[in-house]
């Protein structure tokens, strides 16, 4: 195994660092090792101004034979780890000349979530789909096999330990290749035409954001119904009548005008995608296709019950709109 090391010393990682490691590794290691070095030093500059309220930290790139992971520690306490497959990164170089740029990248933010995201996973990957795709999985410190499990099918994973969900999608979306993002949730399946349905709406001019609906892939018919009035209906009549609230487990947004608008609410475990909607609206059309179907857990409804549920919903929804604060979401797993 072969390590660089790099201390953040200032604002921002000198490009001159990242050229001599390329340099150094294209001469002593040859053409492949090289690949590997470039696309490490990418992402370390795009990922560097995320951490400038956390300097001094420290940077160790690990390089060895099938896996690269990039490490920012603070305190020596870790807050962001990324894992990347060398198959994975060698063919997706290759595929960027060949093919062009990624056409979307997918973010799933996840906290053990063993049980629901190998289905989530592979639904992304079975995709009718003509483009080219990325997943990021962005993980919050699991301490069961998610990591493991994602790095089986996942493009790239993101370790960032005790931040909300909201964070971590922002996180993923800022890492992302693409110009189209889309999010859904680790116990959340994508349909067939997923995909295919979010670049159809992304790709009209002045859309900047599309949802779809979300059904519940177990229960009863009640469960169906439940779903199918809360991200069917509710969610379109919110954009008739320019309240727009766009769940954060089945959405997508055009990259920039998501960044330009400051994307997810941070620190937040519930309402995050509200907050978004809202600011979204003032960057362009939010449109609902009915094609973009994702099937969802309903673990939530089993734990808390209708009732229960609806009235939290409700308490937090009225607090959001009279101070912008909102509810402790506990997690569910």
């Amino acid at each position: 195994m072969k390590g660089f090391s790099i201390h953040k010393r200032d604002s921002w990682l000198p490009t001159t660092v990242f050229g001599v490691i390329f340099l150094g590794v294209l001469f002593l290691e040859g053409r492949p090792r090289a690949l590997e070095a470039m696309e490490i030093s990418i992402l370390l500059t795009k990922s560097s101004s995320l951490f400038q309220s956390d300097l001094p930290s420290f940077a160790q790139i690990w390089m060895d034979k099938h896996l690269f992971v990039i490490t920012l520690l603070k305190s020596n306490q870790v807050v962001f780890q990324f894992e990347r497959g060398a198959r994975s990164l060698i063919c997706q170089f290759f595929g960027f000349f060949l093919l062009g740029a990624c056409k979307i990248s997918v973010v799933i933010p996840t906290l053990n979530e063993e049980k629901y995201i190998p289905k989530c996973l592979e639904s992304l990957r079975e995709q009718e789909f003509n483009g080219d795709s990325e997943i990021i999985v962005v993980d919050g410190g699991s301490k069961d096999s998610t990591i493991e499990l994602a790095n089986t099918l996942a493009d790239k994973t993101i370790i960032y330990k005790g931040r909300p969900v909201g964070d971590a999608r922002n996180l993923g979306a800022k890492l992302a290749e693409a110009e189209m993002v889309a999010f859904i949730d680790a116990d959340t399946i994508a349909s067939r035409k997923w995909f295919c349905a979010i670049k159809e709406s992304l790709s009209c001019p002045g859309v900047v954001g599309v949802t779809g609906p979300t059904l519940p892939y177990e229960g009863s018919e009640l469960d169906l119904l439940a779903y199918k009035v809360a991200t069917g209906w509710l969610q379109r009549f919110s954009m008739v009548f320019g309240l727009p609230h766009v769940a954060g487990f089945n959405c997508a947004y055009r990259r920039e005008p998501f960044l330009k608008s400051g994307g997810f609410a941070e620190g937040r475990t519930l309402s995050e995608d509200l907050d978004l909607s809202l600011k979204m609206r003032h960057e362009g059309q939010l449109v609902f296709n009915k094609k973009m179907v994702a099937y969802t857990s309903t673990r939530r409804v089993r734990h808390y019950g209708y009732v229960r549920l609806a009235m939290f919903y409700l308490l937090n929804d009225a607090i959001f709109a009279l101070t912008k604060r909102s509810l402790y979401y506990p997690p569910v797993r």
